[in-house]
């Protein structure tokens, strides 16, 4: 945390500080906070107030840049820049409404057929130079899949949260500052179980789960690219009428819907799950489940009725190859 290159270093620094005090990984926002960072010395060697030039070069918009990835660019700046108002000093804040207002994703809804292509070609990957990604690879997709977790939850799993005698996940301090803790089907129990004994053979003294070369975690990028790959051997690819891009984060909106419609076509109501469903996810309110059940009503019709009164989101089970 002690490589900054501007003049800003020192409220970076604080501010990292702060968020990692309360427990907040803030991967991302720091990621981009180096990359404004590294602006800022290049651009404005020796500047020490954040100003609006500075925020305003930061927020112009890049090439072929989606508004809300512009949007998650600059949340940190705005947020450095309270931060130092907060201390007492003196910060641009650029204001809310830009560059404007997020649009919603629409979700990739994977098929059967899709998904069983995805862990088929995930199976198919060949060793390379580069850390054990053959056996890391057709294991942490899975785990996404079917436990519903967020892909930064599965990216940065320890050793010691993985209970192999219980079948449990324990998630540490993910979206919200929260805590869970998820069961494994017996499938997916004997698969981690099996990638456990095989890593270590690689990494004995690991404390990732998922270790990479330097035993420590992966990053999103290497995960999307990876995912990226095996979206296009399975022949995965957008939906013409919505545009919107397959995503490792889809995997989860899967494992929900899955579960929905598998509880509505055998006579379960959804609804009563709902506050189960919600610890299971990690929503901190329930009223955020209530979102799939909108997207699962694209796969069932039944749903479409009770989606409109305003119901949502649930869980499945491992399925494929496991």
């Amino acid at each position: 945390m002690n490589n900054f290159l501007s003049a800003l270093a020192p409220d970076i620094q604080s501010l990292l500080k702060l968020k990692h005090a309360i427990g907040l990984p803030y991967e991302t926002s720091e990621r981009h906070l180096r990359g404004f960072d590294a602006m800022c010395a290049q651009d404005y060697p020796g500047q020490a107030v954040l100003s609006r030039e500075m925020a305003m070069a930061w927020a112009v918009a890049r090439p072929g840049e989606h508004i809300n990835a512009q949007m998650r660019r600059m949340s940190p700046i705005r947020q450095l820049a309270k931060h130092i108002c907060s201390l007492g000093e003196t910060a641009y804040v650029i204001p809310s409404g830009i560059p404007g207002r997020r649009v919603r994703y629409r979700p990739h809804l994977y098929s059967h057929e899709q998904l069983r292509a995805i862990f088929d070609a995930a199976d198919r990957v060949r060793p390379s130079c580069f850390g054990q990604r053959q056996l890391i690879i057709p294991v942490i997709f899975r785990m996404i899949y079917c436990l519903g977790l967020r892909p930064g939850e599965a990216r940065r799993l320890q050793r010691n949260d993985i209970d192999l005698t219980r079948g449990t996940v324990s998630i540490r301090q993910s979206k919200g500052h929260k805590d869970r803790i998820v069961f494994m089907s017996p499938d997916l129990h004997a698969f981690c179980a099996a990638y456990d004994t095989t890593i270590n053979t690689y990494h004995p003294e690991r404390s990732a789960f998922f270790p990479n070369r330097a035993d420590g975690i992966y990053s999103a990028t290497t995960i999307d690219c990876w995912f990226a790959r095996l979206l296009e051997r399975a022949g995965v690819k957008a939906l013409v009428e919505t545009g919107s891009s397959p995503r490792v984060y889809d995997l989860r909106h899967a494992h929900v819907i899955e579960t929905i419609n598998r509880w509505t076509r055998a006579g379960h109501c959804p609804q009563a799950q709902v506050a189960y469903l919600s610890a299971h996810l990690g929503h901190a309110n329930p009223e955020d489940t209530w979102y799939y059940f909108h997207l699962a009503a694209d796969f069932h019709s039944d749903l479409r009725e009770l989606a409109n009164t305003g119901v949502e989101s649930i869980l499945p089970e491992a399925r494929y190859g496991i």
